[in-house]
């Protein structure tokens, strides 16, 4: 059978056919529709394969994963979710990657997409400081995060930063801009983009594993590829300059999900700052807090 512009053996499909059947049926189903006998109040639902659908690939939006990224999957898994790693065999785990294409009808049309290419590190460990101050500024005034995920700077410094880089003043934030926004998908289910203070990165967990993150996006989600997207002057070298700062500074903010204290301290300092600078558009939910 050809699947994803590759010839697989009636072999290695029977051999994907048991991993499956021993592995992963309980939560994706028989039939690869998420729906197996485990998935009742899982959240997210585990992954219907019939949508041949996938949230995270370094491919450009619209293609179909690599073999190497729905393998990372599997052997990683997707932290906070039920997604666990499993520690299968390379046999096993091509085999199963395999199988799990027979599914859905696009990996008999489509090919896999091309890996996004990956910079080298521009900042590294001696300018992480620097890095993570960068970050914040592209976060909050450039790429405007918290359009869905939260603020994490008061408005007074978020119309500075757009200012310094994109000449335009912010004068008011989202209603409740402290959480994050709830937002629809392509996977039936709603989601809430993730506090990085508190919330699970669910493929992160340094600052490299972010820049993957940030160079696709989550496909099916509001959360893009931001690769090639984060200068204003349409500069790629700064972009990339810039995606790493952001990865730095996403994982300095999520190093406080695991220290209380630190957490405690960030959030007061900057509930204060929120009480003094922020002025929030309630229009579209009734919020009057001015």
């Amino acid at each position: 059978m050809k699947l994803g512009g590759k010839w697989v053996s009636a072999e290695t499909l029977n051999h994907g056919y048991d991993v499956y059947m021993n592995n992963c049926l309980s939560c994706h189903g028989v039939q690869g529709d998420g729906m197996g006998p485990a998935a009742q109040g899982q959240q997210p639902l585990p992954r219907n394969f019939q949508q041949g659908a996938f949230k995270f690939a370094n491919v450009a939006s619209g293609d179909l994963p690599r073999d190497e990224d729905l393998k990372h999957t599997i052997r990683y898994g997707l932290r906070g979710t039920g997604m666990l790693p499993w520690d299968l065999s390379d046999k096993d785990l091509d085999s199963v990657v395999q199988y799990i294409k027979t599914f859905s009808p696009v990996w008999k049309e489509k090919v896999a997409g091309e890996a996004l290419g990956i910079s080298k590190d521009p900042w590294g460990v001696a300018r992480a400081s620097e890095a993570i101050a960068q970050g914040e500024k592209i976060y909050h005034g450039l790429a405007q995060c918290w359009a869905c995920h939260p603020t994490y700077q008061s408005m007074d410094k978020i119309s500075e930063y757009s200012k310094e880089l994109t000449n335009n003043d912010i004068k008011t934030l989202r209603a409740r801009p402290h959480i994050s926004t709830l937002l629809d998908s392509d996977y039936g289910t709603k989601y809430m983009p993730p506090d990085f203070t508190k919330s699970f990165i669910k493929t992160s967990g340094s600052v490299e594993t972010t820049y993957l993150l940030l160079n696709a996006g989550a496909r099916g989600s509001a959360m893009m590829g931001w690769k090639g997207q984060l200068s204003s002057k349409a500069d790629p070298e700064e972009s990339e300059r810039n995606q790493w700062a952001v990865a730095y500074y996403v994982n300095h903010l999520h190093k406080l999900k695991y220290n209380l204290e630190a957490r405690t301290k960030f959030m007061n300092d900057l509930n204060e700052r929120r009480a003094k600078y922020d002025r929030y558009d309630d229009a579209s939910d009734g919020n009057t807090n001015k």
